[in-house]
């Protein structure tokens, strides 16, 4: 069984659509923790729009591959689709960072706002057992967390709700944000 790190983050519905897959990332994982959000600025000038962020961390018996897999279905059962990117959009966006002791995306895991959340989230304990069967996982893990999955292979359903268009992308100048706090979501 291994620890692993997940970012997730969202400038588009970032609310709904991270609360959407922190319900599907606890179906998979039962386990899972979140950190509290924290809106960042974007780092490429691509993106015009506040970033909603996130951790998660749970211990797993699934090899990296698997996790990916997961990882990807979820993206695209919240709404991710390949042409956001070009938008400037980002409906969802989880990554891999952390598998055991291997950092798997180096600079993700360096990022500010992942060392701000680290430093206040209750990590879940490793089991005795995560120390035994990690060298024969970590030499399959891949270099940036990232994995090919077959469209229609989904654990989720394909429907998607249709956002509120009265909502739209994030726009506050606030840094830290609670569960419970409104943040306005004008287009």
């Amino acid at each position: 069984m291994s620890t692993i790190l997940l970012t997730i983050g969202s400038n588009t519905f970032a609310k709904t659509n991270i609360d959407k897959a922190k319900r599907m990332l606890t179906f998979v994982f039962p386990e899972i923790i979140f950190s509290e959000p924290i809106l960042t600025e974007p780092e490429d000038e691509k993106y015009s729009f506040l970033f909603r962020n996130i951790l998660a961390a749970v211990n797993t018996e699934m090899r990296p591959e698997e996790v990916i897999d997961k990882i990807k279905q979820t993206e695209r059962a919240v709404g991710r689709t390949p042409r956001d990117k070009y938008l400037g959009k980002v409906v969802i966006d989880i990554d891999l960072v952390k598998y055991g002791d291997k950092i798997l995306r180096p600079d993700d895991f360096e990022r500010e706002y992942v060392q701000r959340l680290l430093a206040t989230m209750e990590m879940p304990e490793p089991s005795v057992e995560a120390e035994e069967g990690t060298a024969e996982v970590e030499a399959d893990l891949p270099s940036e967390g990232t994995a090919e999955v077959e469209e229609g292979t989904g654990l989720f359903s394909e429907e998607k709700e249709t956002p509120d268009e009265s909502t739209g992308v994030e726009t506050t100048n606030a840094t830290e944000v609670s569960d419970d706090t409104e943040v306005s979501d004008d287009e």
